[in-house]
């Protein structure tokens, strides 16, 4: 039978055939790539780097092994693996910068033996390094061991444990403490890992944290960390009436050091356009370098330069306009060291990336990918841009040979959440924006669980495709890129502000006594929030100051005001209908008598935070652990009353322009009444009535401390001359 088709199917063809025109008009004013960075740079970064080769850096990194004595007066294994795979992935300028710091602790012989009711070892440096907790004494010990539970003054009750070694349920260093340093116990064992499980045994039976103990100047004494299989088998011991006598051998020293600081780059072919750089700390620790914590984050940004060195090098990728710069160091002290030693980065570098635990595997870590954006003080398309190719990675196909290839989890969390510092806290406090990419809620973190085996080459490749794609798009971005990053940041911060608002929302409760003092909170959280978006927009001037970018920021920026007013009113209203609810009369937003006088004081720094005079007032260089942490943190010496990351956005939002209530009402809308640290919710924005609020004569505080400590001065402007009267 010969098909014949009907009326009916005719005219369903001509309309499908009179829309494609149509559909064709929409798909060309919609453009089908819906991501910032061009496809051209993402695939090529795509296809060139590797989760296996970061992979591979991981493990040779990560190998508990004996550190010999020599190189803390040379150099560290680190310190030469890395220079080399640098200069051998083609990076320029690789250099090893060094820089003092105090002795670092040792262990050369460390083994605990059973003795009694049976012999067996339990533990030894050339078993798992991590079971002697560092800062141990020399010790030859032989003694009995002495129940002590948590340590508590009624745990102690009616024991004697003088010469004896004490076992505690709690961290070794806690034990220590009590029944070493008050005591007088010979030493003491624990059990506990400083990492996520907040000091429990651990996640698994045989894992072992990280410890440290702290004897006193004129005393002895050493730590064990036991797993939670050997403290419950002590302890059963005890339990069940056994004399139960443990030996201890020890023998540790301090070494006369100093950091190591590796760096290279790709070099631009413009000095005057800006540099970008990305940071990944060494030396975790001296005994045995996590895994994780982070010889992932040192593995990636080395893949990432070999990446973009060879696309660059084979004309995949065109040359930077702007210099990338890589830097591998002690945790902070030897970042900050890094910026004292080069100071005119401070002007030169226009966002900042830094790499912490960049590759867990999510299937047995339990991890996932925790950006941490930027703070309010430092506003920046990076935020946007990082987010958009994260939103890529999400929704891409990348795996690897050798990988998890799990599903891709990952989380955007305001800084102010998070309690926790690290290498981008330098830059953020040296006026340059700066993220960090952190896989979080590792079940291995900070001990002797946190090894190569655990980290995984597929999230090692999307971070490291998301780090190579943001630099290659940097480094030649002009006028046309400046744009498209406006309007990023500019529909991000639209939603932003609704955001906040939303949240602001819950500030305003039925007290009439607090209610004007709620809606005022309130406001002020819409204000920051449409500070950040703006500042966000503004930021792309820094790319490019074409005048057609400065027109497109200017009416992104009047878009924003409008988003700003309107969310603004929505809590006008709702503040009406409250103060209608409880009896009160609504009061207009105004200046109390203190915010009128604080309003007229403007604090201006006296000189750069990376500058030889910040450098003359630094403490001494910290210690252990390669290298250590300064005791002052530049820019920020602040009483620590404020809630999480005021202290340091007090100082960081000091520009010489803004008044310390311009600060104090910055500082606020960041982090006043914010949930801070909440690890179930992932640290996702939340703000709480109950959670502490930023206090106006705090800030101001911490401002007289900066200025009485000579890094600011305040200067007093006139007052407002009063409007006259009309005639």
């Amino acid at each position: 039978m010969r098909y014949r088709p009907s009326r009916s199917r005719f005219t369903v063809a001509l309309l499908i055939l009179c829309a494609l025109p149509a559909a064709a008009l929409l798909l060309a004013q919609s453009p089908l790539d819906r991501y910032v960075v061009p496809a051209a740079i993402r695939d090529a970064v795509l296809n060139e780097v590797s989760g296996e080769r970061a992979h591979l850096h991981v493990q040779m990194l990560a190998a508990n092994r004996d550190r010999q004595a020599e190189e803390y007066q040379q150099e560290y294994f680190e310190t030469t693996y890395i220079r080399e795979q640098a200069r051998q992935a083609g990076l320029s300028d690789v250099q090893v910068d060094f820089f003092p710091t105090r002795e670092t602790w040792d262990a050369e012989e460390g083994d605990l033996w059973l003795i009694k009711p049976t012999k067996k070892k339990l533990a030894s440096i050339t078993m798992v390094p991590t079971a002697l907790a560092q800062g141990s004494r020399n010790a030859d010990v032989e003694a009995e061991v002495v129940y002590v539970g948590q340590g508590r003054e009624a745990d102690y009750a009616g024991k004697d444990v003088a010469g004896k070694i004490v076992l505690g349920s709690g961290a070794v260093g806690g034990v220590f403490a009590t029944g070493v340093n008050q005591r007088g116990a010979a030493g003491a064992l624990g059990t506990g890992s400083s990492g996520v499980s907040s000091n429990t045994p651990g996640y698994t039976m045989d894992q072992i944290g990280w410890s440290s103990v702290s004897p006193l100047p004129d005393k002895g004494g050493f730590g064990f960390a036991l797993s939670l299989r050997q403290f419950l088998e002590l302890r059963g011991l005890i339990d069940r009436g056994e004399k139960v006598v443990v030996r201890a051998h020890v023998r540790a020293r301090n070494h006369p050091s100093r950091m190591n600081v590796v760096s290279a780059a790709i070099p631009g072919s413009d000095p005057a356009a800006g540099e970008m750089i990305l940071v990944a700390h060494a030396f975790e620790t001296i005994a045995t370098p996590g895994a994780n914590d982070n010889c992932t984050g040192v593995g990636t940004i080395l893949e990432v330069g070999r990446a973009l060195a060879r696309l660059i090098r084979d004309g995949d990728l065109p040359r930077p306009r702007r210099t990338i710069r890589f830097v591998w160091g002690p945790e902070i002290s030897g970042t900050t060291q890094f910026m004292y030693k080069h100071p005119e980065l401070q002007d030169k570098l226009l966002v900042a990336l830094n790499f912490d635990m960049t590759g867990a595997n999510p299937k047995t870590t339990d991890a996932y990918l925790r950006m941490k954006l930027t703070p309010d003080s430092r506003p920046s398309y990076l935020n946007d841009l990082i987010e958009s190719l994260l939103r890529f990675v999400d929704q891409t196909e990348i795996r690897t040979q050798e990988g998890a290839n799990a599903v891709f989890n990952y989380r955007l969390s305001p800084v102010a959440t998070i309690t926790s510092g690290s290498d981008h806290s330098v830059f953020n406090n040296g006026g340059i924006p700066a993220m960090q990419f952190n896989y979080w809620g590792d079940n291995f973190y900070h001990s002797s669980g946190d090894r190569a085996d655990q980290a995984d080459a597929t999230e090692l490749k999307r971070v490291a495709f998301t780090a190579g794609a943001t630099m290659a798009y940097l480094s030649t971005a002009g006028a046309a890129q400046a744009r498209d990053l406006a309007w990023e940041s500019a529909g991000n911060g639209q939603k932003w502000i609704a955001e906040v608002t939303r949240h602001a929302a819950g500030l305003l409760g039925n007290d009439a006594a607090t209610l004007h003092e709620e809606h005022k909170a309130a406001q002020t959280k819409v204000a920051g929030a449409f500070g950040r978006a703006k500042g966000s927009v503004e930021s792309v001037l820094a790319l490019a100051r074409e005048p057609e970018v400065a027109a497109s920021v200017k009416s992104l920026v009047a878009s924003l005001e409008a988003v700003r007013d309107t969310n603004a009113k929505l809590l006008e209203t709702l503040y009406r209908e409250r103060a209608s609810a409880v009896g009160v009369k609504p009061v207009a937003l105004g200046l109390t008598e203190k915010e009128r006088e604080y309003s007229l004081l403007v604090p201006r720094r006296l000189f750069k935070v990376y500058s030889p005079e910040a450098q003359k007032r630094t403490a001494a260089p910290g210690g252990g652990r390669g290298g250590g942490r300064p005791q002052f943190t530049p820019g920020a010496p602040v009483p620590r009353r404020l809630p999480g990351a005021a202290s340091s956005e007090v100082a960081n939002f000091i520009d010489g322009t803004r008044s310390i209530l311009d600060i104090y009402q910055a500082v606020r809308a960041e982090c006043g009444n914010l949930v801070v640290g909440d690890d179930d919710n992932k640290f996702a924005y939340a703000l709480s009535r109950e959670a502490a609020d930023v206090d106006l004569e705090l800030v101001a505080a911490a401002i007289q401390t900066l200025e009485k400590g000579g890094a600011v001065e305040v200067v007093k402007l006139p007052p407002p001359k009063p409007v006259g009267k009309k005639k």
